[in-house]
């Protein structure tokens, strides 16, 4: 989902203009022609015309692109969320659309791929990634949308293994869109091949992922699971999306996976100690707030407590999704660490 910073001036509500980075809402278009008007948002009525695909043998097409090295680590492909948005756009992005690269470089590519630095290589494509419309409508055109923007990330991913694969460790990660998109991934490209022998694990918060989703990779249930996904989407805890509620009406419904990204646990009767957070990283790329949250999974939902800062009855909101990366950015950053260090053991 589109990324924003929280414009609040206070430096005690900076936690939230950090982790947690607002979903904006499409506003009505007073210019219709090939679009439809279904009263709050203006819809193109057509995939077409569509942007240029990348060609991955450019710099350009890559947010990250390390150089080829000889050197030791884990190999990591990151898939960034939504970051267009807004009325009067098509289905998909243009790669030469200068203010979608910047918002991308500039939050996910900073905030989220960051938290993997220290592993080895960190690879993120740019993509014709689906407008946040595609996640509201659901249509066939959105599906669409979604298709083609999984046939460029197949693409970059194609590439990195034809020029740049030197046989390490991989993690996959992502977020919302990215994370639609890493399932895809994992599922044509690890579960069950030869390739899933390298797999880390993968970092796949901010969408629904269930343990079905694959045959042989399994949700991580520990914290040096290797070989597994990690999946989690944070609500205030006592609160319910609706979109949950309407599936868990379904007798056959089966909860998302889940872990707590505290404590790198399943269990759903404690809470992870506030002892046991070590940090959420701020909108200014300062890491803060250490000791300051406590969560547990419920249902298939990651419970987070109100944060024990000063104001925090301010930072309350039903829905932190934005924050999935920022919250726990630094025991995220030790996970990763700690399961590619396991993977190398012999």
């Amino acid at each position: 989902m589109t990324l924003h910073p929280l414009t609040v001036n206070t430096s005690v509500v900076l936690l939230a203009a950090a982790a947690i980075l607002l979903l904006s809402s499409c506003q009505k278009s007073k210019n219709l022609g090939a679009f439809t008007d279904d009263g709050d948002r203006a819809t193109p009525v057509h995939l077409e015309p569509l942007p240029k695909a990348p060609d991955y043998s450019k710099v350009e097409c890559w947010a990250l692109l390390p150089e080829r090295s000889e050197a030791s680590g884990t190999d990591v492909f990151y898939i960034h969320p939504t970051m267009f948005e807004g009325e009067g756009l098509g289905w998909v992005a243009n790669l030469d659309d200068e203010k979608v690269n910047a918002a991308v470089d500039h939050w996910p590519i900073r905030h989220q791929a960051s938290v993997f630095q220290g592993l080895g290589r960190v690879f993120a494509p740019r993509y014709r990634q689906a407008h946040y419309r595609s996640f509201v409508l659901l249509d066939s055109l959105s599906g669409a949308a979604l298709d083609l923007a999984y046939s460029d990330v197949r693409q970059a991913f194609l590439y990195w293994l034809e020029h740049h694969d030197q046989g390490r460790p991989i993690l996959i990660a992502g977020h919302s869109q990215g994370t639609w998109h890493a399932r895809l991934l994992l599922q044509e490209f690890f579960d069950g091949t030869p390739l899933g022998d390298r797999l880390v694990a993968a970092y796949i918060p901010g969408f629904d992922v269930y343990a079905n989703d694959f045959q042989h990779i399994p949700p991580c249930e520990s914290p040096d699971q290797i070989a597994c996904f990690c999946s989690w989407r944070t609500y205030t805890t006592g609160y319910t999306p609706r979109w949950i509620q309407h599936l868990q009406a379904d007798q056959e419904y089966t909860n998302p996976a889940c872990i707590n990204p505290i404590s790198w646990t399943v269990r759903e009767d404690i809470y992870s100690p506030a002892e046991a957070h070590l940090g959420t990283m701020t909108e200014r790329f300062k890491l803060k707030y250490k000791h300051k949250m406590t969560a547990r999974v419920h249902q298939g939902m990651l419970w987070l407590d109100e944060p024990d800062v000063f104001g925090a009855r301010y930072l309350r909101r039903d829905n932190w999704h934005s924050g999935d990366y920022n919250l726990f950015w630094e025991n995220i950053r030790q996970n990763a660490i700690l399961r590619a260090q396991h993977f190398s053991q012999p």
